[in-house]
């Protein structure tokens, strides 16, 4: 359900840094720009301490998943949990 979220975040990014796109009308943001912003603005969240695993919800354990990396970037959080207070708030460094 990550996916949802990052693209309500990154609407409100350009809502509040994008430009008048004249051709088309509304506002325009280079996804380039607003990918690095939310990566820039997302809480570090490191690794859980144990394996996730799915057995509960009936999967089988190829579904289990250990977690490689760092609280800056790892293999269940990528590169953080977005955080729309800080997208919209924090300068946009384009």
């Amino acid at each position: 359900m990550a996916s949802p979220h990052v693209a309500g975040v990154a609407a409100l990014v350009v809502s509040r840094y994008g430009v008048e796109d004249v051709r088309h009308g509304g506002l325009t943001l280079p996804g380039a720009v607003v990918a690095r912003h939310l990566a820039a603005t997302a809480a570090d969240t490191d690794c859980p301490s144990s394996i996730v695993t799915y057995l509960a919800e009936g999967r089988d354990p190829t579904f289990s998943a250990s977690c490689l990396g760092d609280a800056r970037s790892n293999g269940i959080y990528g590169e953080g949990i977005v955080d729309a207070e800080a997208a919209v708030t924090a300068p946009l460094g384009r």
